[in-house]
């Protein structure tokens, strides 16, 4: 009997040890307290069987990873305000783009964009070679074809953090994004190996295909207008290589890369996309 009474005791000490709350810090160091009040910023408790009117103390949320309540419920503050999605619901997280830089360089260049994470999206384009004006500075070479695009972005972290700092809108921030072209297409290339032509004195042109590709790294803000608009602005650098072989370093989405006249694998781009923001799922 004496047993079981001592069972039954053990038992009961384990239980309450358990049923009280718990401050777990970050650095994995635990505190047995009577949480009194939790706000958006800071706890505030007493010692573990401290009486009622002790004195209470304070810890910022920044320090702690989550607490445990004496009815089992666990509050994990380990995740930033600035990451969590349920801050940004509500809000359009896709949009539609077009690059109106492209435009007058004799293409047009339309691509989607899906949030991921607060912090992070994909981007997915189509370009249309041929379907712009054709820039003076580059020539005419009549090009007609096709190219994609695809990116990841990440935006900028912030050099400090706060509890309850967020992002002015999911879809807002400056930001790095890993991309890839791949484009093909056809164009005039002046064969300066023939003598002009005695009227026009202008060389002859063949009609030549080209196949580019390059894998860049843009640096970019976006900035979004009244939950409904954007504005994409961003410059890319990165290798590639093209088929083309002319002074001409456009290969519609960027500039340059092996296989040019310059024969460099060194590839740019600038983009300035403006897009409309279409409802979350």
């Amino acid at each position: 009997m004496k047993k079981f009474l001592l069972t039954i005791f053990i038992l009961s000490l384990s239980y309450t040890a358990k049923s009280q709350d718990m401050l777990i810090y970050k650095d994995k160091t635990i505190d047995e307290v009577t949480i009194i009040e939790v706000t958006p910023d800071f706890i505030k408790y007493r010692e573990y069987g401290s009486p009622v009117n002790s004195v209470a103390f304070t810890v910022e949320k920044d320090y702690l990873k989550k607490i445990v309540l004496e009815s089992g419920r666990v509050m994990d503050f380990s995740q930033q305000m600035i990451n969590d999605s349920r801050v940004y619901a509500g809000q359009r997280n896709r949009a539609i783009k077009i690059d109106v830089a492209g435009v007058s360089g004799n293409y047009t260049f339309l691509s989607y964009e899906q949030s991921v994470t607060p912090s992070t999206s994909w981007e997915a384009g189509v370009i249309f070679v041929g379907a712009g004006f054709e820039s003076a500075i580059w020539g005419d070479e009549n090009a007609m074809g096709a190219g994609v695009n695809i990116g990841y972005k990440f935006k900028r972290s912030p050099t400090f953090y706060s509890q309850r700092m967020r992002f002015g809108h999911i879809m807002r921030g400056s930001y790095f994004k890993p991309n890839m072209f791949v484009s093909t297409f056809n164009y005039d290339k002046i064969d300066y190996d023939h003598p002009p032509d005695p009227v026009t004195f202008m060389y002859p042109t063949t009609r030549q295909t080209a196949v580019a590709g390059s894998v860049q790294m843009d640096f970019g803000n976006q900035l979004v207008l009244a939950d409904q608009f954007l504005i994409d602005y961003a410059f890319g650098v990165g290798y590639g290589f093209t088929t083309k072989n002319t002074w001409n370093l456009t290969n519609y989405g960027f500039y340059g890369g092996a296989g040019s006249d310059i024969d460099a694998p060194y590839t740019y781009s600038f983009t300035l996309k403006v897009g409309y923001l279409l409802n979350s799922k």
